[in-house]
């Protein structure tokens, strides 16, 4: 079983998760020059101070735990929700090239699965929560797509929203949810619903 994050982790040690495209460019050759940065104590505290990550926040409730989500599951399952609300587009994609690269992204299995659920998930889809697929699909575009409407139905503090976005890789900033306050918990169920489906294996860490 593949392992994530601790709390602890998740707070002082962004050594173990920052994504390298993220380092500041004061660190463009830290890899290069020390390729055990990631598990030296000093990185973290630099770390810490160089992207302003504060410490003091508290974790969402609900949805917080996914920070703490293994590499792999994290990206998965907000691949698998970027592309769900992407849905309608993906469903109406005629331009081959553009549904190639979907395919590619969410395997051939994932897309028939969001084709297929796309009706049954909540029902009537809100207005504004289905959005057009980017005219330039980058491999990072479902994950942050995905990552924005998470942040919007957890409602965390920004240095808590800050972690979960430096463990994925950047791209151009895509959609943004105004999810309006009634609308949280069906925004809630659907992140939970997509996660029990996706990474079942890691659903105790949104308990």
């Amino acid at each position: 079983m593949t392992v994530g994050l601790t709390p602890y982790q998740l707070r002082f040690c962004p050594a173990s998760y920052l994504h390298e495209a993220h380092l500041p460019s004061s660190w463009a050759r830290v890899p290069e020059i020390l390729p055990e940065w990631r598990t030296l104590p000093a990185s973290n505290g630099a770390l810490l101070e160089a992207l302003t990550l504060g410490t003091g926040y508290e974790m969402p409730a609900m949805l917080g735990g996914v920070a703490l989500f293994p590499q792999g599951e994290l990206v998965q399952l907000l691949r698998r929700l970027g592309a769900v609300l992407h849905g309608e587009a993906i469903r109406h994609c005629l331009l081959a090239p553009a549904l190639r690269q979907v395919i590619t992204l969410l395997g051939e299995e994932g897309h028939r699965a969001v084709l297929s659920q796309l009706d049954l998930l909540i029902g009537p889809w809100p207005a504004g929560w289905q959005q057009p697929l980017p005219t330039q699909l980058e491999e990072a575009s479902l994950e942050v797509a995905g990552l924005q409407f998470w942040l919007a139905a957890g409602e965390g503090e920004p240095d808590w929203a800050r972690r979960l976005a430096l463990r994925l890789a950047p791209a151009s900033l895509g959609p943004s949810w105004r999810l309006t306050t009634d609308q949280l918990p069906l925004a809630r169920a659907l992140c939970l619903k997509i996660a029990k489906q996706v990474t079942p294996q890691c659903c105790h860490l949104l308990k």
